[in-house]
């Protein structure tokens, strides 16, 4: 095996043990010399943005997502995850439009249908949110887990939905019995 192929998959490894550590910067770091020294660039364009959307570099996160889609339009995490950093930037829009080809490419990633319906709701397509909801509270019931966001940004968001249609002065359109909502309620408390 040649030397250079070693070196990348050696440092490409140091990077995701980095990341798994929690030492983030180190592996951003580390992921960009893998990349330098030829590892796929699908899969080090993809952890080196999970590494910048956790320490909150949202553009050079959405980036590298980009450049992973590039690198493989037909897998569903990088664009799950740009959806996710778009989130972060409070850019529904797109935040939607990347989870509804998440959902293309694989529609039983369910965490893209929540994820999606949040962002619906955050830019006022309360109908479409409503929809995404009642198809996933099923899944929910069955496993909240499942449904933690290692980032928070999915549940921050969430609460402020609940608290939009749920207290005082609630916006109305999304329709949701009040078993959906106490489920909701429940994954927001315990997940």
């Amino acid at each position: 095996m040649p030397k250079q192929a070693v070196d990348f998959k050696s440092i490409f490894e140091e990077a995701q043990l980095l990341f798994l550590e929690g030492k983030l910067k180190e592996s951003v770091d580390a992921f960009s010399r893998a990349l330098e020294a030829g590892a796929d660039p699908f899969m080090a364009y993809l952890s080196r943005g999970a590494a910048r959307l956790r320490l909150k570099e949202t553009d050079a996160a959405i980036e590298d997502f980009s450049n992973a889609i590039e690198a493989n339009k037909n897998n569903a995490r990088p664009f799950y995850y740009r959806g996710m950093a778009y989130m972060v930037k409070n850019n529904y829009e797109n935040a939607a439009k990347d989870f509804s080809r998440a959902l293309e490419l694989n529609p039983q990633l369910g965490a893209a249908r929540f994820s999606r319906a949040i962002a619906y709701a955050r830019s006022g397509k309360l109908d479409e949110s409503s929809q995404d909801l009642r198809d996933v509270v099923p899944d929910m019931e069955a496993g909240l887990e499942r449904f933690a966001d290692n980032y928070g940004i999915i549940k921050t968001e969430m609460w402020k939905v609940m608290s939009e249609f749920t207290g005082e002065g609630a916006t109305p359109g999304l329709e949701l019995s009040e078993d959906e909502i106490n489920t909701l309620k429940k994954w927001l408390i315990e997940g």
